[in-house]
């Protein structure tokens, strides 16, 4: 059973409670510490946060619906195996397997 959609003012006075108190105990905390603000930044820090949480409300609840699918599990449950269950990846190649081995000449020797 699915809940209905919440609209935007729902969501809206859902989170102002909590980005007013949080921006509010920030705020005295940064006057106990010596930095002033003004009403201005109260006002816009409420506002970011407001917007960034309702932002975040609708993208868990799109994600909730639409959830990615699950790539099968590789190697198995036992993590000390996996490693020799690994698909071959043409381009997962060792660095030691890229680099050939450095040739020394007779000068390198007492480098």
């Amino acid at each position: 059973m699915s809940r209905r959609p919440r609209s935007l003012v729902q969501r809206v006075r859902d989170h102002l409670g909590f980005s007013v108190i949080a921006i509010g105990v920030l705020f005295i905390l940064l006057r106990l510490v010596g930095v002033r603000s003004t009403f201005a930044g109260f006002v816009l820090s409420v506002a970011i946060t407001l917007a960034l949480n309702v932002g975040l409300s609708y993208y868990n609840e799109h994600r909730a619906r639409n959830p990615r699918p699950q790539r099968p599990a590789r190697g198995g449950g036992d993590i000390r195996f996996r490693e020799d269950d690994r698909r071959h990846d043409p381009y997962d190649v060792d660095v030691r397997d890229r680099v050939e081995p450095r040739r020394r000449g007779p000068r390198d020797e007492n480098r």
